[in-house]
């Protein structure tokens, strides 16, 4: 409630201690909310609420799932530095012009064998990783894993914010406003200082109530020696509920998809743990085949090295033709080319790894070459798929979001009602005989008053098209889902015959290996009946062999895990070792015919 500057009134200084006092409030609030010592800091508060969403969400879950750390430690670089207002406005670019590069051509071809051979050296501080390690280090510094664990982290904070709307809201509100009117060449002026204290809070089923406590002082300036100052007070309580149009569960539409929200999320992130840390494994595997490929090669060029020596003496000896001893150095010469190939394949393989890692590429890393030996699966494909629909957490978010898409229509069905709101409002004023009542309000003043508004939908022709958008999303939603099912059980099909056909081929490739060992055995056996060709296909056959058998069992491991993935059974710690199920290990009973498995690691040399 106002009140108009008096002429003739009693100076006093209310409004500058009231301006004060509330500029001294306002200062110790922002004291107490600032300083560690005095109170807690909010965003611990926050990091707090948030990690007890992040649980139980997690938890609500069940299958082991693992919730993210909603605070990870500051980075340094995060930390906001002095900077140069300049270059907010014209960042520098550097593109030096064509004199000003420098180019030194290779004269020396000796200098590249030097440089190949220096890179296949490890220096000191080289950091050795095994498999068990790999998706360890991947699970702390992998850029990928962050990445999903801030997405569910900010799921978590939106639904934060979301419910934090629908609780009490207090808001305080400070208004200063000066007037000036000119009269018979003299102004009148006047300082009116306004302080609003509101509490709101939304109503589950729509609508919202408030309560304001609206406290108003004015004074007269340009009789500040003879004039008075007034001060007022207001308690205003206010309702506003919708009956038709915006009630019921449609004004409750944004919480309960935020809570939804943060599940999906919960899901996705488990799901991304899984898929994450199989890729990481696939790329393990393939690095280690590459290493055995490296030594297959390493040793196939010992045996060409022997075989163009035998040759060479031979020619000396009269024994053979310097035809044999060409051929025998000509293949020494590809088999060193094939391995210095196969040695950049997997340095620039090895580099990837660590990016993908989140490890500095210029860290030395030494692999070593362990593989885990997963026992093959005894599952039944139609089994195996009734699993996966069952188990699979991106398929159960697919069938939700379809209740997400039928909801959304009923909100557009809801938004072609008419608005019918129900207004009400209670003030209770001070006492307007008094000019400094403060806070004494006089309930012998009270005015009430409600009301109806009626808003007929004369033109509801976006709402219409609205509502038509959202059952096409209902349809498309329920398609994606179907897709997304059917490729499921296609994936799950897949990997159940992959597994086979690993296990197919590594039988196969053990067989090679056997027959290529007896063929190189028969030559060395009668050595002066084989020509330098035959030695040489026979070394590239065994190589062949084993190049095959180190990929099939790589191939086998890695269906295995497939099949685990696709069908939802992979568990992973939170230090990202796989964890056994049952009828994995030897020593616990099989379950269903199942038989998937905790990694045994084989330990092999290590290679740079």
């Amino acid at each position: 409630m106002t009140h108009s500057s008096p002429t003739t009134r009693k100076p006093r200084s209310i409004i500058t201690r009231s301006a004060r006092l509330h500029h001294v409030l306002r200062m110790a609030a922002a004291c107490l909310w600032l300083t560690p010592a005095s109170c807690e800091s909010s965003f611990e508060r926050i990091d707090r609420h948030t990690q007890r969403l992040l649980d139980d969400a997690t938890t609500g879950m069940g299958g082991d799932a693992i919730p993210p750390a909603a605070v990870r430690p500051p980075s340094a670089r995060a930390s906001a530095g002095p900077r140069d207002e300049r270059l907010a406005e014209q960042p520098p670019t550097i593109n030096p012009a064509a004199d000003e590069l420098r180019f030194r051509p290779q004269l020396d071809p000796a200098q590249v064998v030097q440089r190949l051979e220096q890179y296949s050296e490890l220096p000191a501080g080289t950091l050795e990783i095994d498999f068990a390690g790999a998706l360890a280090y991947a699970v702390d510094h992998g850029r990928e894993y962050r990445f999903a664990e801030e997405e569910y982290v900010l799921a978590a904070l939106r639904l934060m914010s979301e419910r934090h709307l629908w609780g009490p809201r207090l808001f305080d509100d400070l208004a200063v406003e000066a007037n000036a009117d000119a009269d018979s060449e003299l102004f009148d002026s006047s300082l009116t200082v306004v302080n609003e204290l509101r509490l709101a809070q939304r109503l589950p089923f729509g609508g919202n109530v408030s309560a304001r406590l609206l406290a108003e002082a004015a004074e007269d300036l340009h009789q500040f020696v003879a004039g008075e100052d007034v001060q007022s007070a207001e308690l205003i309580l206010e309702a506003d509920l919708p009956l038709l149009r915006g009630a019921g569960y449609a004004a409750r539409e944004s919480r309960i998809q935020a809570e939804r929200d943060l599940i999906y999320a919960a899901r996705d992130f488990e799901r991304f743990r899984r898929e994450y840390l199989f890729d990481i494994a696939s790329d393990f595997l393939n690095l280690v085949v590459q290493i055995e490929q490296i030594i297959n090669a390493e040793r196939q060029v010992e045996s060409f090295v022997e075989l163009e020596r035998r040759e060479q003496g031979l020619v000396d000896s009269g024994r053979s033709v310097p035809f044999e001893a060409a051929l025998a150095q000509q293949d020494t010469l590809f088999a060193r080319d094939t391995l210095n190939s196969r040695r950049e394949v997997y340095r620039v393989a090895l580099d990837r790894f660590k990016v993908r890692l989140g490890m500095p590429v210029e860290q030395p890393l030494a692999i070593i070459a362990s593989v885990p030996e997963l026992p093959a699966p005894l599952a039944d494909i139609s089994d195996a798929v009734g699993l996966a629909l069952r188990y699979r957490l991106d398929l159960q978010s697919a069938r939700d979001r379809i209740e997400d898409s039928k909801r959304d229509v009923d909100i557009a069905r809801n938004n072609l009602l008419p608005a019918l709101n129900l207004t009400g409002s209670v003030s209770v004023p001070t006492d307007e005989s008094l000019d400094h009542a403060g806070l004494q309000l006089d309930d012998g003043e009270v005015d009430a008053s409600a009301g109806l508004a009626l808003s007929l939908p004369l033109d509801r022709e976006i709402e219409r098209l609205a509502l038509r958008q959202e059952q096409i999303d209902l349809e498309r939603s329920i398609r994606d889902y179907e897709e997304l099912r059917d490729n499921v059980a296609l994936a799950v099909r897949a990997s159940i015959r992959e597994v086979d056909s690993a296990q197919f081929s590594l039988s196969l490739q053990e067989q090679n290996i056997e027959v290529a060992q007896r063929r190189q055995a028969s030559i060395d056996a009668a050595p002066d009946r084989a020509t330098a060709r035959d030695r040489s296909e026979a070394t590239e056959q065994l190589l062949r062999a084993l190049d095959d058998r180190d990929r099939s069992k790589r191939d086998l491991q890695v269906s295995i895990l497939r099949y685990l993935l696709n069908t939802d059974q992979l568990r992973v710690a939170a230090n990202g070792e796989i964890r056994p199920l049952p009828g994995m290990t030897a020593d616990s009973p099989q379950s269903g015919g199942e038989a998937p498995v905790q990694p045994v690691v084989a330990a092999e040399p290590m290679l740079p």
